[in-house]
């Protein structure tokens, strides 16, 4: 699919450049032909008119004529009675072509006579006819240096410009290949994740099924499974559209000044219980009065989110610290355990959707590896920056910037 939509990005650049350069080169070609034929128009009128061969032409920055001219006169009856001194040909051959001439309709046009291209001119007169001839050969000659130079141009642009087509269109379907392989894997985890809740709703309602004479309070343990998993589908299937809004730019969300340090503190407080149970120990230095302008409800989502992955991955007498402190135009919201840690290689992936470091263990806890992807996206919502730092063996840092309006 890739290397087909490659060859059709170096096809159109091919097409597209052809196509000015025959424009170019067409439109030089016909003003040089037909600069080269008014010129030559200009010089056999004024022989004609002046019945005598015309001494070059004095216009400015004009070149001069690149051609001769020489004249047949003839009389009434047709027959040749005076030659120009300058003619190319014998007086017999300058004679039928001035015969020629006289049957052909046209006052003006071509005629060509062995290697010779003439343009004549026929102007009646008193005493019969005068044809005035201009040996077009140089002139021709020109033109068809100037198609093989357009050809030989055209065809060494062409083909640089299909090795130019053929890197480019590589550099350009990279960030496609990107996108898709992202998307495959998205739908891939995302299937996983929702087979898994599936499957087990889907045992629990076998059992349910196969003891139907039994009440609802014999089968509550089977039916708690099932609204434990519903429930586990709909958090995944909310963060999932949540992340879908998030990348069609959809949903504006309402934004108001509110207390930082109290929202802060509330959602340290909701994980105390979890801690406690634990074994862990949780910290926080949050600067009193923090107003900043934002959703309230966001940065608390983003709060719980980096608290409930600290606690996940920090060990019993661990430590977790909440840090929340503002400067000039900005807030700083820190979130740091003596976990685990997380490998340098890692790093800069785990913001990537269903991404986790450790994957079974990751579901074991409960885990769907969409939590700092939609922290991204809260930060990015609220115009900030989230950075990470981690040392394996000695915890992991989450330092969060914000503006404070």
């Amino acid at each position: 699919m890739f290397n087909r939509l490659k060859i059709k990005l170096t096809l159109t650049n091919l097409l597209l450049l052809s196509a000015v350069l025959f424009i170019i080169f067409s439109g030089l070609y016909f003003i040089m032909k037909g600069g080269m034929q008014r010129q030559s128009e200009i010089l056999m009128k004024r022989v004609a008119a002046e019945e005598r061969l015309a001494p070059p032409m004095d216009i400015p920055d004009a070149p001069p004529p690149i051609s001769e001219c020489f004249f047949v006169k003839t009389d009434k009856a047709g027959k040749t009675f005076e030659f120009s001194p300058n003619i190319p040909v014998s007086e017999e051959a300058a004679a039928n072509l001035a015969a020629g001439v006289l049957d052909e309709a046209d006052s003006q046009s071509h005629i060509s006579y062995k290697s010779y291209a003439f343009s004549y001119l026929k102007v009646p007169k008193s005493y019969g006819h005068m044809v005035v001839f201009l040996d077009t050969s140089a002139e021709n000659e020109v033109l068809n240096r100037l198609i093989v130079t357009s050809i030989l141009v055209g065809t060494v642009s062409l083909f640089l410009v299909l090795l130019i087509s053929l890197y480019l269109s590589s550099r350009a379907i990279i960030p496609i290949r990107n996108s898709w392989e992202k998307q495959n894997a998205f739908v891939a985890d995302a299937s996983h994740e929702l087979r898994t809740p599936l499957a087990v709703i889907n045992s629990n309602l076998e059992i349910v099924l196969d003891n139907n004479d039994e009440s609802v309070e014999s089968q509550s343990k089977w039916l708690r499974n099932i609204q434990g998993e519903l429930s586990r589908m709909t958090r995944l299937v909310d963060d999932l559209l949540f992340l879908a809004r998030a990348d069609m730019d959809e949903e504006r969300i309402p934004v108001s000044p509110f207390d930082l340090s109290t929202a802060l503190k509330k959602s340290i407080s909701a994980f105390e219980p979890f801690a406690l149970n634990k074994g862990i120990q949780l910290l926080w230095d949050i600067e009193p009065d923090i107003i900043v302008s934002g959703n309230e409800g966001r940065i608390k989502q983003l709060a719980a989110i980096l608290l409930d992955n600290a606690t996940k991955h920090t060990p019993r007498e661990g430590r977790i610290e909440l840090k929340a402190y503002s400067g000039e135009n900005t807030v700083e919201i820190i979130v740091s355990d003596t976990g685990e840690g997380i490998p340098k290689e890692h790093l800069g992936k785990i913001f990537e959707r269903f991404y986790r470091v450790e994957k079974s263990r990751s579901r074991n806890q409960g885990g769907s590896g969409l939590g700092l992807s939609i922290a991204k996206c809260i930060v990015k919502e609220h115009k900030g920056s989230i950075h990470v730092a981690s040392t394996v063996g000695k915890g992991t840092e989450f330092r969060i910037t914000l503006p404070l309006s």
